[in-house]
């Protein structure tokens, strides 16, 4: 019987006694699963957590481009039913996804360089939120980058 079913106290005496208690493993959460907020626009951002969307360069960002973005970030949770990148992609017809951050990448991709298309949507990885908050250069290659895919023009 798996001890989460099993009182403290009574896994406590069998323990004593020398009986083995088994443990159930919690289910690993799915790496590279994302929680999707709907949107209005072609645009997928995609940020490693709920929290980074507040932050005032991603405001910006999402000003920026044509129509309302949509946001995703990493299910912290990595349940099943959460899509992957490629699913979402799918699913909301987006035709630019952004990933900010190599470290973010790294876990959508598995380690492997990213794709320039999913489906019919380019990929851009850009610098993480906090380089383009406080470098100048990172926020000019966002600009740069994004102008290419029409997504985002660039606000002076």
């Amino acid at each position: 019987m798996p001890s989460s079913m099993i009182e403290p106290r009574k896994q406590a005496y069998l323990e004593a006694m020398g009986f083995d208690v088994w443990v159930a493993r919690p289910e690993r959460p799915l790496p590279g699963r994302l929680v999707v907020q709907a949107g209005e626009g072609s645009t997928l951002l995609v940020v490693p957590s709920a929290e980074d969307q507040e932050i005032p360069i991603a405001r910006d960002i999402a000003r920026a481009c044509a129509g309302k973005p949509s946001w995703a970030w990493l299910d912290p949770e990595g349940r099943p039913d959460s899509p992957a990148l490629e699913e979402a992609v799918e699913n909301g017809l987006f035709t630019q996804v952004v990933v900010f951050g190599q470290r973010l990448a790294n876990e959508l991709f598995k380690g492997e360089a990213p794709p320039q298309l999913i489906a019919s949507s380019a990929v851009t990885v850009v610098a993480a939120l906090d380089d383009l908050a406080t470098r100048g250069s990172a926020k000019q290659e966002l600009w740069r980058l994004m102008a290419l895919g029409a997504a985002i023009s660039p606000v002076s």
